[in-house]
């Protein structure tokens, strides 16, 4: 066992006082791991905060649609509405660009580290239910050499639901 460990341990000593090539390649791939480990959870922090802030900007969308629906059923117009909600694609760019702004005002939809884009709104009928799907793309960078490269897109995807009663 000592042995092995001797032998284990040679090529990182050197009697000299330099360090062995084999030294360096453990040293540069320990170096390049901690990277790797670091850039993945700031990836996975910055992708909580994003959908943190979606979370809060779908409990707006609902409290949108509650008052929208809440209106259409008083005035017994339900059914013109959802046949609004899926078929008029400018009514879902109008939700979507308020929930862009929304997303705007909590995080940053883009900087130094990532770009949020393809924002996306989809509406399904689910028995009682109004579903409601978010979907974006954030576009993770890294800085080397002066110029950003990109290293992961995350899809992000969340679902609401909106309880009905008609």
């Amino acid at each position: 066992m000592k042995n092995i460990l001797d032998r284990l341990r040679r090529p990182l000593r050197n009697e000299r006082g330099d360090l062995s090539i084999a030294s360096c390649f453990i040293i540069v791939g320990v170096v390049m791991l901690v990277s790797f480990l670091l850039l993945y959870a700031s990836a996975k922090i910055n992708c909580i905060n994003i959908r943190n802030g979606a979370k809060m900007e779908l409990n707006n969308l609902s409290a949108s649609i509650y008052a929208d629906t809440y209106r259409s059923q008083r005035e017994s117009n339900f059914s013109e509405y959802l046949n609004t909600l899926y078929s008029s694609r400018s009514f879902v760019q109008q939700m979507e660009s308020a929930v862009e702004d929304g997303l705007a005002t909590k995080v940053s939809l883009s900087t130094d580290d990532y770009e949020i884009s393809n924002i996306h709104l989809e509406f399904e009928l689910d028995g009682d239910r109004i579903r409601y799907i978010f979907t974006c793309d954030a576009e993770f960078y890294i800085s080397m050499f002066g110029r950003q490269y990109p290293t992961i897109t995350q899809e992000i995807e969340l679902t609401g639901y909106h309880n009905t009663k008609f």
